[in-house]
């Protein structure tokens, strides 16, 4: 397993030089051995990503060493959600910039072998830095946390389904004094009552209860600090008819209105799909695949 790593670390290598790539993206969580690239003379051009905290922790004294080093969401991914997850957060974090090349090499962790490798022309990639607002604009109003939560329970909830069968579901995060009053409750608000500490989403034991309300029809209004306002919502802001998005359905269409008119974010979870999207401004900033269903779990039912 090692060679092959190594090999795929010399084309990764070659590809950063005949491209002239300012950075090389290596995400350290898909090979046991984290410290491999040591020996790699163009290593000050290397990022390494993770999602551990712990392997966080053990590369941090050797954070000079590389370009930098970048923890993502403890959420599950698909390699391409890897990478797109990762030009976003590099980007707002200056790491690289929105013109650059970069090459990036993936892999899952289960499989513990570096076997995706992708040369990106940043310039190119609309998808990416159309999604910088998420991070350099929203962030200044919600909590990275509380973003990195929803997100990690719609992928959850994307790849685990509730009961056995898939659903669908919409999040609005921030600015809930205005969504509140381009909305309308499909059913008695269940958080009303609980003081804020209770239905905070940053509390673990808020998510199987959010779990359990995503079964229900509507949206969950969430504040920027965490607190779930109210779930089972009608979003009834719509966008114009020459901003509708052909191939989205009702949940979708309501998530791109609602972030349209007001300051909030939305995430949503696919149905029939289980692509979870995030909407700002109307627009969908960035998809990410339904995560792989465990070993041995049952697929899902529509």
């Amino acid at each position: 397993m090692l060679k092959l790593n190594k090999k795929m670390m010399e084309s990764a290598v070659s590809a950063l030089k005949e491209h002239k790539a300012s950075a090389l993206l290596l995400f350290v969580d898909a090979i046991e051995e984290k410290t491999f690239w040591k020996g790699s003379k163009e290593k000050k051009k290397f990022i390494l990503i993770t999602q551990s905290e712990e392997v966080a922790a053990a590369l941090e004294p050797m954070k000079r060493e590389v370009k930098a080093l970048l923890r993502l969401p403890m959420v599950k991914l698909t390699r391409i959600g890897q990478v797109k997850l990762s030009l976003i957060m590099a980007v707002t974090e200056g790491m690289i910039k929105s013109s650059d090349k970069v090459v990036c090499l993936s892999g899952l962790q289960a499989h513990g072998l570096l076997d995706t490798l992708m040369i990106i022309d940043l310039k190119k990639e609309a998808e990416v830095f159309t999604a910088m607002g998420i991070s350099m604009d929203l962030l200044k109003k919600v909590k990275p946390e509380v973003l990195e939560t929803v997100l990690n329970i719609a992928l959850e909830l994307s790849g685990e389904g509730r009961e056995g069968k898939a659903i669908g579901a919409t999040f609005v995060i921030g600015d809930n004094e205005k969504v509140m009053k381009l909305s309308r409750p499909l059913i008695m608000n269940p958080f009303k009552g609980y003081p804020e500490e209770a239905r905070n989403i940053l509390d673990e034991d808020v998510h199987e209860t959010i779990k359990e309300f995503a079964l229900l029809d509507g949206a969950f209004v969430i504040r920027e600090d965490g607190v779930v306002m109210s779930a089972g919502v009608h979003l009834d802001a719509a966008l114009e008819e020459e901003g509708h998005m052909p191939g989205l359905g009702c949940r979708h269409m309501a998530a791109a209105g609602i972030t349209d008119v007001t300051e909030a974010a939305a995430i949503t979870i696919s149905g029939s799909t289980g692509i979870v999207r995030i909407f700002r401004k109307g627009k969908v900033l960035l998809e990410l695949e339904r995560p792989k269903a465990r070993a041995g779990g049952p697929p899902l039912k529509p």
